[in-house]
């Protein structure tokens, strides 16, 4: 049944995604559309989850090899920040990733996903560099995302990717002198609610180099009532001269730091923005951690990530990347 319902809805969901969609029917109706489908379609795959989250959690967490000596991290208003620089496979992912940036960085290649932003993730560097997987599917990390939502998360296979290499820089941008544009505004994301996105700094994160900015949930929250946002007529991003007069002081908060920091952030309860005035390049790792049950409708089409394990990976590696 749900395959011939997956047939039909796939241009409705392509749809959904525009900015004509959610100006028409507003991203809070487009979100909970999704999200009663998918709890449908993928009711027995989100329950499993929801269930050894519930019942196996620190089970499985031991024999992914956590640390009882690990010291909890909790993301509290939506947020939190790791510069312990102790995060197991962090100094192997910079290793590798490092290696990645010298061979490629600032270089001329197809592949530029905005004007001033591309990816440097390749064919094959999953598999070629384990500590990109290793990283995010390490129990540790894993139970940080696992506390705050409340079940075990899965990596994004669809819009946007689990796992994407960054770079921003000015010096890719063709018409740096226009003001702000696609993801360089303030937004809040749709595609699951709530998420978890992790955050690795590659190299040392300045004001110069057009750190990701975001706003407290808290915070989100209060501007997201007084204008609308995600309501009928609301686009998705978010122009200055719309949201500015509503931040207080000190609310604005920059990601910026050494090489090694991670941000663990909610991109669906925090507005926030990048790659703006990026005179030094910006070398970020950003990981999607979801539900199994998605806000928006891009499983149905969009689907084409893969994160190899080994053969004997334990079963909550397994179920993160399943």
């Amino acid at each position: 049944m749900f395959s011939k319902i997956d047939h039909w809805l796939i241009p409705f969901g392509r749809y959904a995604a525009t900015d004509a969609a959610m100006r028409r029917w507003g991203l809070n109706n487009l979100m909970m559309a999704g999200w009663l489908y998918n709890h449908c379609r993928h009711r027995n795959h989100r329950l499993e989850h929801l269930e050894a989250y519930r019942h196996r959690k620190d089970s499985l967490l031991q024999k992914a090899g956590m640390q009882d000596t690990a010291a909890p991290l909790k993301m509290q208003d939506g947020w939190a920040l790791d510069t312990s620089m102790t995060l197991p496979h962090l100094d192997a992912l910079l290793r590798d990733a490092g290696t990645v940036i010298d061979a490629c960085g600032g270089r001329e290649f197809a592949g530029q996903q905005y004007s001033f932003m591309r990816s440097l993730l390749f064919p094959g560097d999953t598999e070629r560099f384990a500590s990109y997987v290793d990283f995010i599917t390490s129990p540790e990390l894993l139970s940080v995302a696992m506390n705050y939502l409340g079940t075990i998360p899965q990596l994004s296979k669809a819009q946007p990717p689990g796992i994407r290499f960054m770079e921003s820089s000015e010096k890719l941008d063709e018409e740096p002198e226009l003001t702000p544009r696609q993801s360089q505004l303030y937004h809040i994301d749709f595609y699951d609610s709530p998420q978890v996105y992790v955050l690795v700094a590659l190299r040392d994160i300045t004001s110069e180099c057009g750190p990701w900015t975001f706003l407290p949930a808290s915070a989100t929250d209060r501007i997201t009532r007084r204008i609308g946002y995600r309501e009928r007529g609301f686009g998705y991003r978010v122009p200055d001269e719309v949201i500015r007069p509503h931040i207080r002081e000190g609310e604005e908060i920059a990601f910026t730091g050494p090489k090694g920091s991670v941000l663990f952030i909610d991109s669906s309860r925090c507005f926030h923005f990048g790659s703006r005035n990026s005179k030094v390049p910006r070398f970020m790792m950003m990981y999607a951690l979801q539900s199994p049950a998605r806000c928006d409708f891009a499983q149905l089409f969009n689907e084409h990530q893969k994160f190899p394990l080994p053969a004997n990976a334990p079963e909550l590696r397994r179920m993160v990347t399943d």
